[in-house]
């Protein structure tokens, strides 16, 4: 089946009056893009401290997050019919959206994978699953989920991303988004993964992610669903590591740090160790897009972003992963030759 084509404007656009609370960020930057070249007539709601995207003229109302009711003023003169907010963290939050947009005729919250919790299993995850969060974080999204779906029923579009790629945004590593893990890795030195990477993860790009909300303003099959935004591939963290190494043209090694054993010294583990597989089966049919951005496509983006804006840093100014490995290498070769004398019937 074709996919659908990603840059063209959406069929049949009826534009709108659409706020975006956010717009300039290395992800919601894309949905301004998507939503500038739909048609709309779009204005931001930010603080003001981060350039436009490129090419788009846009007004911005200047304002905290948390103070958006003070600027209902502002707002109200520029009569929203869609809302997007991608900086909703807390249930207060989502009460302002509820407060403040109660006739609009969508509201789109950008949510989280983290919502559904941690250590969910290797077989995809669908929007049916119930939510278990575990993270303060994913509790809080969930949380704002639930005001607005209650407050504004079929008006809202729940979008739950997964490990977000594209430019602007860092690869993750041991630590969460790191600086330091591309040096590590063209520089040919160890990288500690858990369990040596064999944690499944759902990356997805940005851009995918903007043209499900764009096609989501208007579509009546978006009306009060949640939709997971995620990647059309399910990949082992490994095979992640591995297309970095490849788009640098360097060769990988991986050391395996205990999951059990990090777990009991990190309450709260980065999100990305564990196993974190999803499904965007829901959005694909119900909102006519299939993401077109592979793995491959995703972190050669990312990786040459991070090079060509001097993201990368050197890795030498963050120490511990050295004493990490070296550490990891020396049990290695004890346990290596605890099992070579168990072979040989030691």
């Amino acid at each position: 089946m074709p996919r659908p084509a990603l840059s063209g404007p959406l069929r049949k656009v009826t534009a709108m009056r659409v706020l975006i609370i956010g717009g300039t960020g290395a992800f919601s930057g894309r949905v301004t893009e998507r939503v500038v070249r739909a048609g709309h007539q779009v204005t931001l709601y930010n603080r003001g401290q981060r350039p436009l995207p490129e090419g788009v003229r846009v007004p911005v109302i200047r304002g905290e997050r948390s103070e958006l009711r003070r600027s209902a003023d502002a707002i109200a003169a520029f009569a929203p019919e869609a809302v997007i907010d991608s900086i909703c963290f807390k249930p207060e939050d989502a009460e302002d959206l509820a407060a403040l947009f109660p006739g609009a005729r969508r509201v789109v919250f950008i949510s989280s994978v983290d919502a559904y919790g941690e250590d969910i299993g290797a077989a995809p995850v669908t929007e049916e699953r119930a939510p278990t969060p575990v993270s303060d974080y994913g509790k809080k999204k969930l949380d704002c989920e639930q005001v607005l779906l209650k407050a504004l029923g079929s008006a809202v579009s729940i979008f739950r991303p997964s490990h977000i790629l594209g430019r602007g945004f860092l690869t993750t590593s041991l630590w969460s988004r790191s600086p330091f893990l591309v040096d590590r890795i063209r520089k040919g030195k160890p990288i500690p993964a858990i369990d040596g990477g064999r944690n499944l993860m759902t990356p997805v790009h940005a851009a995918d992610i903007a043209e499900w909300i764009a096609r989501a303003l208007e579509s009546p099959a978006a009306d009060g669903q949640v939709f997971n935004a995620v990647g059309p591939e399910i990949v082992c963290q490994r095979r992640y590591y591995e297309i970095i190494a490849e788009s640098l043209g360097a060769e990988l090694r991986l050391v395996a740090v205990p999951s059990h054993l990090f777990r009991r010294h990190f309450a709260s583990p980065p999100q990305f160790n564990w196993h974190r597989p999803y499904s965007c089966a829901k959005a694909v049919s119900r909102l006519g897009h299939a993401p077109q951005f592979t793995p491959e496509k995703m972190l050669g983006e990312t990786v040459a972003h991070m090079l060509e804006r001097g993201l990368v840093r050197d890795c030498s100014e963050d120490p511990f992963d050295d004493r990490l490995v070296a550490l990891l290498l020396r049990h290695e070769e004890e346990l290596g030759s605890l099992l070579e004398a168990k072979k040989q019937g030691a």
